[in-house]
């Protein structure tokens, strides 16, 4: 009879653990490819701690290299993970005008999310009078230096065209590479020099004026701006080898001292102490230069790297957005997401500042969060293509810069065509919505 008993208690029990598991919600998220520690910080830093405070609760990550491609047939076919990323506000935008995603105004009621951001990010999230998205991450273009070698030789970090020029010239003299860049890795790196040079070169108060369809993509300041980059690459202070050079390869090269600049974006930070490491050099950041006279210095290229969304079909839209707000909300987790994968969680929060990390990142990162948020908040930022230009404008820009550097396209050319994509999508309704400055 004990016997009997027994086996009835563990059987008991048994169906109770089975019942406990089922009850489980289980949320999940399809993250881009990342390599084995970038895997680790994000499980460590912030998934083990969400499972571990919400155990009715099971938030799985799925590393997928082709994760952009298959987030977008899933949803296409009804289905896809809890938790939506996508590489920006252009890329949310068609998920949003087709109804994949949930509006997350009820949610940012609850845990305060329209006062926990900075304001123009909730304005690039939101779309029709509702909030769609969150950034997890804000991005600028920066000039990053070997700092080694611009002490070896006395040389100052430039902040306009002049001085750009000059350093230019010096490090051409010594044989030196001015900018190492380079596309293997992802040909879109392509748009972010276009970026940079019309910003820095055009102003932000034109690109603005062009966004709203107040001013043409080919008027002059725009063809003076590619025609600059051209002749850059033209003379090689890009290199020789720009199209086979991924991004590891032309730090490595300015970690070297081979080159002394490159033009990367925030993202850029995860690279610096690891490579520069092996080569015993330094290394520093800085706003990169006004190209013009009356452009203004400094400004940042401000950009939302990454979108952060609901599935509009979730069955589990509340856990969803419980580690949302816990990934935006928690500053241990956010500082330990930026000590072990710089760049890559610049979350543009409105109280954030370099005494959150103090002591936990690499002070020159600390800096870039900070400076990069006041900037902001002083209206003191320019455009990246990524975030504020529609989808066909952006691939073409990407596209028909290199047709340009290969001859076959004059700057004036290029930028007519630009202007003309631009246009029908303006008046398609395609083009992210423009915060007012």
């Amino acid at each position: 009879m004990k016997r009997l008993w027994s086996v009835a208690i563990i059987l008991a029990l048994i169906s109770m653990i089975s019942v406990g598991v089922m009850a489980k919600e289980t949320i999940t998220w399809w993250y881009e490819n990342a390599t084995p520690e970038q895997e680790s910080a994000l499980l460590d830093n912030f998934v083990k701690a969400f499972n571990l405070n919400n155990p009715e609760t099971q938030l799985v990550v799925r590393f997928d290299p082709n994760m952009d491609a298959n987030v977008r047939s899933a949803m296409l076919a009804g289905s896809g993970p809890d938790l939506v990323m996508t590489a920006g506000v252009g890329y949310a935008q068609q998920f949003i005008v087709d109804d994949y995603l949930l509006p997350l105004d009820d949610y940012a009621e609850k845990y305060g999310w329209f006062d926990r951001f900075l304001p123009i990010m909730i304005e690039l999230g939101s779309f029709d009078g509702h909030l769609y998205a969150l950034p997890k991450t804000y991005e600028s273009m920066i000039l990053f230096y070997n700092k080694t070698l611009f002490e070896e030789h006395g040389w100052k970090v430039p902040t306009n065209r002049a001085e750009l020029d000059d350093i230019v010239s010096k490090m051409v003299e010594k044989g030196i590479t001015p900018f190492a860049q380079g596309n293997a890795d992802w040909r879109g790196n392509n748009e972010h020099y276009v970026g940079v040079f019309l910003n820095h070169y055009a102003g932000p108060e034109n690109i603005y004026k062009a966004l709203k369809g107040e001013l043409a993509w080919n008027d002059p300041v725009f063809v003076e701006a590619i025609a600059l980059l051209n002749d850059f690459y033209q003379k090689g202070y890009f290199g020789e080898d720009y199209f086979s050079l991924g991004n590891e390869d032309f730090v490595t090269l300015m970690a070297m001292g081979e080159a002394g600049m490159s033009i990367i974006g925030t993202w850029g930070f995860q690279w610096m102490n690891p490579i520069f490491g092996m080569t015993g050099q330094d290394w520093d950041w800085a706003p990169f230069p006004a190209l013009r006279d009356g452009v203004e210095y400094p400004f940042y290229d401000l950009g939302i790297g990454t979108t952060l969304s609901i599935n509009a079909k979730s069955k589990n839209p509340d856990a969803t957005a419980a580690a949302l707000d816990m990934l935006t909300g928690d500053k241990t987790v956010i500082a330990g997401l930026n000590r072990d994968w710089p760049g890559e969680w610049n979350m543009p929060l409105a109280d954030l500042d370099a005494d959150d990390f103090q002591g936990v990142v690499d002070p020159r990162y600390a800096r870039h969060i900070e400076e990069v948020a006041d900037a902001v908040e002083e209206g003191l930022y320019g455009y990246t293509t990524w975030t504020f230009w529609p989808q066909k404008t952006m691939q073409y820009i990407i596209e028909g810069i290199e047709v340009v550097w290969l001859g076959q396209l004059t700057p004036e050319q290029y930028m007519s065509k630009v202007n003309e994509i631009f246009q029908e999508e303006l008046r398609d309704g395609a083009v992210p919505p423009i915060p007012t400055r």
